[in-house]
């Protein structure tokens, strides 16, 4: 499965915009460094799955929709067995 990283760099700026403001003057992903959320909000590197998964948990989105845009139904067409696992394993830490 492909992803336009433009689209993904997109949604990040969006959400650090809505994020951001004088009493929250940094994004709340403090586990990456500036020079890379740098490059991750120009569209200049892709994201690591840690990275997706701090984005995410940082503003409380779905990994699909900072890949996709799509919050409600996830695209699980192509999912492989091991990514599938990972995703429900993700899942199954945050509901504990």
């Amino acid at each position: 499965m492909s992803y336009d990283w433009h689209d993904f760099s997109a949604r990040l700026r969006e959400l650090c915009e809505e994020y951001c403001d004088i009493e929250n003057p940094e994004p709340p992903c403090t586990d990456i460094s500036s020079s890379r959320m740098n490059a991750l909000l120009a569209g200049s590197r892709k994201p690591t799955e840690e990275e997706l998964i701090c984005i995410s948990k940082s503003f409380n989105v779905s990994i699909n929709y900072l890949l996709t845009g799509d919050e409600l139904f996830p695209s699980l067409h192509g999912l492989k067995k091991k990514d599938a696992n990972r995703l429900l394993e993700e899942i199954q830490s945050l509901e504990s």
